[in-house]
């Protein structure tokens, strides 16, 4: 990887409009984050006004899909023909699907709709991230870095209640409706404010390689997004995550042999940004992990409510936003690698202590102190990983690098949470058997009526038992976190003076 050294070429942008930008910035962040999360309290009633409960999974599903896949290509087009135009582009694919999901009339429109707001979703965080590189030195940075990762945590805390608060009052289209106005006041000031003086680069945008790449992650995603536990959707899964492989072993070979790759080769090879990628998969399989499977623990082993199968992971968000905060703190002063190393043995302790609750039965004020434990630390390591693989990579290459930090952990969250859902339906097919299937009734407050020999205890039981196993391996996986860490760098070259640096 080059040395990125210091360079006399101008900073990309004016840094007398910063205030600016970080506002946009900062406002288009929390609407994504809102926009995240309000969609869940409002999908029954959407449900019962659009009918097709059918395809409930897919609009979520599909804004994951869309957002995940194109994250690289954004980076990447960043890097090309400049931040400024990609982000006013991807602000307004997601304002402009925010408003097809308002005036949807069926879920296949809804649907539709929210693949759009995903392909827009998809360049917001990974090219405002970028931007932050752009406008500030290391110290500073770390400091902005800590602001965002607040307001996303506020912003993510506040979106059900929002949304609860809108479907009740306003209707349920109004979810989509009040993202515009902020959405308008961020895209204003990105066309008002940020002025580059490298717009563009005369390097080429590698299609093919962003169309096979697209391709291969579009099929191991679906693959993971079909449901798990049906043996008639065995052989599909099995044929997607084969073309998924095979067509990014292709893409693999194609970046090889690029002039100019879509993603350069050195990035994921280089020790100072392969550790910070490895350890962001790991690290979006312990946030996808908790919040799919510690829910359903609540709710199906203990025989909690809904609300609280919801309110028990809560603490994750409050304590990842204010944990990263002190870690940006700690980051300037002791490195990259001691603070990720801090922030991988705290989720570490959570894992195990989610682990020993549940073989414990203990209380959920148990299980929500190990995900508070989780979530303090998540904010360093999380923020380590981003600032690690910014100050390793040249500019040049800064927008695609970045977004391959988003990228991993979603990709990494997704097919994580698949493989576990996988280890957890071959679980409770081995204590309940054909009865397995009605388990999923029990839990959504269906009568039911239970085959011979199965009580609901038994199938409480039968639940908590095949849960066991997946946190266990969610605990390996923080274990070998810990270890990848290490290879994080150490300390920045003189963080307190550091500036952006363009490629050598």
């Amino acid at each position: 990887m080059p040395d990125p050294a210091s360079s006399p070429d101008p900073p990309r942008f004016d840094p007398a409009r910063r205030r600016a930008v970080t506002f946009a910035l900062a406002l288009i962040s929390a609407t994504a984050a809102l926009e995240g999360t309000v969609v869940s309290t409002a999908m029954p009633t959407i449900v019962g006004d659009l009918q097709g409960l059918s395809l409930y999974s897919w609009v979520f599903s599909v804004f994951l899909l869309t957002s995940t896949v194109t994250m690289p290509l954004y980076g990447r087009l960043a890097d090309i023909y400049g931040r400024r135009r990609v982000l006013l582009l991807a602000t307004s694919l997601f304002l402009i699907g925010g408003l097809a999901c308002a005036f949807a009339r069926s879920m296949p429109q809804l649907v539709a709709a929210r693949g759009l707001q995903g392909l827009g979703a998809g360049g917001l965080l990974p090219v405002a991230i970028a931007v932050v590189a752009d406008l500030y030195a290391l110290r500073e940075r770390a400091r902005i870095q800590a602001l965002f990762s607040a307001i996303w945590g506020t912003a993510s805390l506040i979106g059900p209640l929002l949304g609860a608060f809108l479907t009740l009052s306003l209707g349920w289209r109004s979810i989509f409706l009040v993202i515009v106005p902020l959405g308008l006041v961020s895209l204003a000031l990105e066309a008002t404010q940020m002025r580059e003086s490298r717009a563009s680069r005369p390097d080429p945008f590698d299609w093919v390689g962003g169309a096979t790449l697209t391709a291969g992650v579009s099929a191991l995603l679906l693959a993971t997004l079909r449901e798990a536990g049906s043996g008639g959707h065995t052989r599909p899964r099995l044929a997607l995550i084969a073309v998924g492989v095979a067509l990014l072993a292709a893409f693999a070979r194609q970046q090889v042999r690029r002039e100019h790759p879509l993603v350069p080769l050195t990035l994921l090879t280089h020790r100072d940004t392969a550790a910070p990628y490895l350890a962001g998969a790991l690290v979006g399989t312990t946030i996808f992990g908790v919040d799919t499977f510690v829910p359903l623990f609540v709710q199906g082993a203990r025989g909690g409510t809904a609300a609280a199968a919801g309110a028990v992971v809560t603490p994750i968000m409050f304590f990842w936003a204010t944990s990263a905060s002190l870690g940006t703190r700690a980051l300037v002063r002791y490195g990259f690698r001691a603070t990720a190393h801090v922030g991988s043995l705290l989720v570490t302790a959570g894992c195990a202590a989610l682990l020993a609750a549940a073989l414990a039965e203990a209380r959920v004020a148990w299980i929500s102190a190990a995900c508070a434990l989780i979530g303090m630390g998540l904010g360093p390591l999380a923020t380590s990983q981003m600032l690690a693989v910014q100050h390793a990579a040249p500019e040049s290459q800064r927008g695609v690098a970045s977004s391959l930090v988003p990228f991993f952990r979603a990709l990494g969250g997704a097919l994580g949470v698949g493989t576990l859902g996988g280890l957890l339906s071959s679980g409770l097919d081995r204590h309940l058997g054909p009865a397995a299937d009605v388990a999923g009734r029990l839990l959504a407050g269906r009568e039911t009526v239970l085959p011979p020999g199965v009580t609901p205890l038994g199938v409480r039981h039968a639940i908590a038992g095949s849960l066991l196993p997946v946190f266990g391996v969610m605990l390996v996986l923080a274990i070998v976190n810990v270890a990848i860490v290490g290879r994080f760098p150490g300390r920045a070259h003189d963080p307190a003076e550091q500036v952006p640096r363009p490629a050598a």
